[in-house]
């Protein structure tokens, strides 16, 4: 038997000190522990805003599940003829024109680009051409030496097209929506459903998406309007059988009762509020003085449930309980104007000569002429809430809608949850969306 030399005794110790200094590509610099992951996941980039330059592009992603280890990140838009061309190193080494910053801050990030951003070979962002987006997390030099590249986002062809955004979250039911001169929002909140203990508030937002309760003490808060100098919100109570009105300061009181679950309320220009109600199918008249009468019914309503009025005098009523818009001329004769897929509407809104109709079972909303003819602008017919090109987004059983005071924006609410019916529809909370229109 061989005994070991010094000489065999040090090889062996060589071998074994160069077995433990192996490491992974990812590992630090003594080749140890693999360094933390810093990528970013589930990037996703969408087209809004209508501006024809870097900022129409929203970039939303999951931050790095190691975000303590992260200076920032960087997301950079390219060609996609250009991908094949770019590198770690050469991402790293662009001159902060083809790069936007984004801060960190501990949760998902979506958010808007720079205008002036320009792609990775310089170029100006342009409609036409088909961009993709990666983000860079930045490592924070220490923990992390090298930084890291997220994979490739969804393509995206910018163009001029309506699009539509969610603008904010609130936590009611999807009463009813209106908007006031200054362009703030208010929203009602209808409860979890019919059956469900009543909605009590109303939520003001302004055009910025910034809410806060405007009211409180309503039962079942539905369909709303102005009065005709916008002093006071008439509020209507499904659960309460009632309108209320709401001063300027939120102050409730009430206003008429005797009704049977009303829902949508609209004023002509004589000062007559109208109120369509779900629960007897029919539509009443409220005088200025408060006088009560039936001013419509018949077999063509079904839940009566949003209400409108054109430049004529006539009254038109989606119904919630059927595909058809009732068409009530001022001396209260009714006809069927058009209908809608799904069988279930939600509310409607007169403007600019045209009717805008919530499709709340096809999670659609369509512009209607006067005479009938109806034409797709909103919903891709898949419930959901993607953003982008409004014909391809998604609306959740939406109910009411708006027009901004300048016309640019259309209002919609909708439910955040994406399980329940269209007779089950009022689940909280609710998004507040808007269509932004295409340039002119």
């Amino acid at each position: 038997m061989l005994k070991p030399t010094i000489t065999s005794i040090l090889c062996l110790i060589v071998i074994l000190i160069s077995s433990f200094s192996c490491g992974s590509d990812e590992g630090g610099d003594d080749g140890g522990t693999p360094e933390p992951s810093i990528a970013v996941a589930s990037l996703v980039i969408t087209d809004l805003n209508n501006n024809a330059n870097a900022s129409d592009f929203r970039v939303s992603f999951d931050v790095s599940v190691n975000e303590g280890f992260v200076q920032e990140y960087r997301a950079i838009i390219t060609k996609q003829s250009a991908i094949s061309n770019l590198s770690l190193a050469s991402i790293e080494a662009l001159p902060a024109s083809s790069y936007f910053r984004i801060s960190k801050t501990g949760g998902n990030i979506s958010t808007n680009l720079n205008a002036g951003l320009l792609d990775v070979e310089g170029n100006e962002i342009v409609e036409g051409e088909t961009y993709s987006v990666f983000v860079l997390a930045i490592g924070d030099g220490t923990n992390v030496t090298a930084n890291k590249l997220s994979n490739q986002s969804n393509p995206v062809t910018l163009e001029n097209a309506d699009v539509l955004e969610i603008m904010a979250e609130l936590p009611i039911g999807t009463g009813g929506l209106e908007v006031d001169s200054e362009g703030n929002i208010y929203c009602a909140d209808f409860g979890q459903s019919l059956g469900s203990p009543p909605g009590t508030l109303v939520y003001k937002i302004t055009p910025e998406g910034e809410a806060s309760v405007f009211a409180n003490g309503l039962v079942g808060a539905s369909g709303n309007t102005f009065n005709a100098d916008g002093s006071l919100l008439y509020q209507s109570n499904i659960q309460g059988g009632s309108v209320s009105t709401i001063n300027s300061s939120g102050q409730v009181s009430p206003f008429v009762s005797g009704m049977s679950s009303p829902v949508g309320v609209v004023f002509d220009n004589a000062g007559n509020l109208y109120v369509a109600n779900c629960g007897d199918n029919t539509v009443k008249k409220v005088t200025p003085g408060g006088e009560v009468s039936v001013f419509a019914s018949g077999n063509l309503f079904a839940c009566p449930n949003g209400i409108t009025i054109d430049n004529d005098g006539n009254l038109y009523v989606a119904n919630f309980s059927s595909a058809n818009v009732v068409k009530i001329d001022p001396q209260g004769t009714s006809s069927v104007l058009v209908g809608f897929p799904g069988g279930n509407n939600g509310h409607l809104t007169f403007y600019q000569d045209n009717l805008y109709v919530v499709a709340r079972a096809s999670n659609q909303v369509y512009k209607v002429d006067l005479d009938g003819n109806s034409e797709l602008i909103v919903g891709s017919g898949n419930r959901g809430h993607q953003e982008g090109n409004a014909l391809q987004g998604g609306l959740s059983l939406p109910n009411d809608l708006e027009f901004s005071p300048d016309g640019q924006f259309l209002y919609i609410n909708d439910s955040k949850p994406l399980t329940g019916t269209p007779a089950n529809s009022d689940i909280k909370p609710t998004y507040l969306k808007r269509v932004r229109f295409k340039r002119q």
